[in-house]
Protein backbone atom coordinates (compact mmCIF):
# COMPACT_ATOMS: atom_id res chain seq x y z
CA UNK A 1 0.00 0.00 0.00
CA UNK A 2 3.17 2.42 0.43
CA UNK A 3 4.01 2.44 -3.05
CA UNK A 4 0.29 3.10 -4.05
CA UNK A 5 0.04 5.92 -1.39
CA UNK A 6 3.22 7.38 -1.98
CA UNK A 7 2.43 7.36 -6.08
CA UNK A 8 -1.00 8.76 -5.58
CA UNK A 9 0.75 12.01 -3.61
CA UNK A 10 3.56 12.45 -6.20
CA UNK A 11 1.05 12.58 -9.33
CA UNK A 12 -1.20 14.32 -7.47
CA UNK A 13 1.21 17.58 -6.73
CA UNK A 14 2.92 17.01 -10.29
CA UNK A 15 -0.44 17.36 -12.13
CA UNK A 16 -1.52 20.08 -9.31
CA UNK A 17 1.67 22.09 -9.77
CA UNK A 18 1.79 21.45 -14.04
CA UNK A 19 -2.03 22.87 -13.64
CA UNK A 20 -1.24 26.18 -11.47
CA UNK A 21 1.65 26.95 -13.26
CA UNK A 22 0.18 26.55 -16.60
CA UNK A 23 -2.91 28.65 -16.05
CA UNK A 24 -2.05 31.03 -13.46
CA UNK A 25 -3.03 34.59 -13.76
CA UNK A 26 -5.49 33.27 -16.88
CA UNK A 27 -9.10 33.97 -16.71
CA UNK A 28 -8.99 30.22 -18.30
CA UNK A 29 -8.01 28.53 -14.74
CA UNK A 30 -11.15 27.82 -13.74
CA UNK A 31 -13.00 25.70 -16.61
CA UNK A 32 -9.15 24.16 -18.22
CA UNK A 33 -7.44 23.54 -14.83
CA UNK A 34 -10.52 21.87 -12.60
CA UNK A 35 -10.19 18.28 -14.08
CA UNK A 36 -6.59 18.10 -13.24
CA UNK A 37 -6.91 19.40 -10.10
CA UNK A 38 -10.09 17.36 -8.82
CA UNK A 39 -8.40 14.02 -9.92
CA UNK A 40 -5.41 15.24 -7.97
CA UNK A 41 -7.69 15.75 -4.73
CA UNK A 42 -9.32 12.34 -5.64
CA UNK A 43 -5.95 10.98 -5.25
CA UNK A 44 -4.87 12.49 -2.44
CA UNK A 45 -7.93 11.62 -0.49
CA UNK A 46 -7.52 7.76 -1.63
CA UNK A 47 -3.63 8.08 -0.08
CA UNK A 48 -5.21 9.75 2.88
CA UNK A 49 -8.04 7.50 3.29
CA UNK A 50 -6.49 4.00 2.23
CA UNK A 51 -5.01 3.78 6.61
CA UNK A 52 -8.69 3.44 7.51
CA UNK A 53 -10.55 1.79 4.44
CA UNK A 54 -7.83 -0.12 2.50
CA UNK A 55 -7.54 0.30 -1.10
CA UNK A 56 -11.19 0.81 -2.48
CA UNK A 57 -11.01 4.53 -2.82
CA UNK A 58 -7.71 4.31 -4.78
CA UNK A 59 -9.65 2.33 -7.32
CA UNK A 60 -12.29 5.13 -8.02
CA UNK A 61 -9.33 7.75 -8.20
CA UNK A 62 -6.99 5.77 -10.10
CA UNK A 63 -9.68 4.79 -12.57
CA UNK A 64 -10.18 8.50 -13.12
CA UNK A 65 -6.58 9.41 -13.56
CA UNK A 66 -7.07 6.81 -16.41
CA UNK A 67 -9.65 8.37 -18.12
CA UNK A 68 -8.53 11.68 -18.22
CA UNK A 69 -5.23 10.98 -19.28
CA UNK A 70 -6.86 8.57 -22.01
CA UNK A 71 -8.31 11.46 -23.38
CA UNK A 72 -5.60 13.34 -23.34
CA UNK A 73 -3.79 11.25 -25.24
CA UNK A 74 -6.43 10.75 -27.88
CA UNK A 75 -6.62 14.02 -28.03
CA UNK A 76 -3.06 14.61 -28.84
CA UNK A 77 -2.88 11.89 -30.89
CA UNK A 78 -5.87 13.44 -32.95
CA UNK A 79 -3.75 16.42 -33.20
CA UNK A 80 -0.64 14.56 -34.29
CA UNK A 81 -2.41 12.94 -37.38
CA UNK A 82 -4.92 15.25 -38.39
CA UNK A 83 -3.61 18.35 -37.55
CA UNK A 84 -2.53 21.13 -36.52
CA UNK A 85 0.30 19.52 -34.65
CA UNK A 86 1.63 20.57 -32.08
CA UNK A 87 5.46 21.68 -31.81
CA UNK A 88 6.14 19.31 -28.69
CA UNK A 89 3.12 16.62 -29.55
CA UNK A 90 6.01 13.76 -29.39
CA UNK A 91 6.98 14.62 -26.03
CA UNK A 92 3.16 14.91 -25.11
CA UNK A 93 2.04 11.66 -26.47
CA UNK A 94 5.31 9.58 -24.61
CA UNK A 95 4.27 11.68 -21.22
CA UNK A 96 0.86 11.01 -21.80
CA UNK A 97 1.16 7.15 -22.55
CA UNK A 98 3.38 6.86 -19.29
CA UNK A 99 0.79 8.56 -17.41
CA UNK A 100 -1.76 5.93 -18.71
CA UNK A 101 0.36 2.74 -18.16
CA UNK A 102 1.20 4.01 -14.34
CA UNK A 103 -2.37 4.56 -13.48
CA UNK A 104 -3.38 1.12 -14.72
CA UNK A 105 -0.33 -0.34 -12.70
CA UNK A 106 -1.79 1.40 -10.06
CA UNK A 107 -5.17 0.71 -10.57
CA UNK A 108 -4.40 -3.42 -10.74
CA UNK A 109 -2.70 -2.84 -7.83
CA UNK A 110 -5.20 -1.58 -5.61
CA UNK A 111 -7.89 -4.00 -7.24
CA UNK A 112 -4.90 -6.66 -5.65
CA UNK A 113 -5.02 -5.37 -2.70
CA UNK A 114 -9.03 -4.63 -2.14
CA UNK A 115 -9.31 -8.87 -3.38
CA UNK A 116 -6.74 -9.34 -0.69
CA UNK A 117 -8.59 -7.69 1.89
CA UNK A 118 -12.27 -9.11 1.15
CA UNK A 119 -10.75 -12.30 1.23
CA UNK A 120 -9.88 -11.94 4.98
Amino acid sequence: MGALNGLAYLIALVISAGEIARFWGSERFIPMAVDELLIAAALVWAAWRSRYDGACWHLAAWGAFCALALVLLVQTADHQMHGPAKAAGPIYLTALSAMLLGGLWAVRRALRLVRRDLGR
